[in-house]
């Protein structure tokens, strides 16, 4: 049963289709950690071959920022959207 991969108050970023390409994916494979964080995600910018994002907590940018966790998220966020590379920028004040 999936557990939807849409969520209420969208992040800011630039291609809500592929954003949301990359959520149904993490669903679709029971990646329920990443996803969550994704959801909380503040911004979001896809530019050439490169995902970077703004963590929406400082504890979701510690946990991206993790070399496991930013590798499986690379590979996912390649499958979903195309994009080699993911990068995680330092949060807002």
């Amino acid at each position: 049963m999936s557990h939807g991969a849409s969520r209420t108050g969208s992040p800011n970023g630039n291609d809500p289709a592929l954003w949301n390409k990359l959520l149904t994916l993490l669903d679709e494979k029971l990646q329920l950690a990443l996803l969550d964080r994704l959801r909380r995600t503040h911004a979001y910018q896809f530019e050439s071959e490169t995902l970077i994002l703004e963590a929406g907590t400082d504890d979701d940018e510690i946990y991206l920022r993790k070399p496991s966790t930013l590798q499986q998220l690379v590979l996912f966020a390649e499958d979903a959207t195309g994009v080699r590379e993911v990068k995680v920028k330092e949060r807002s004040s």
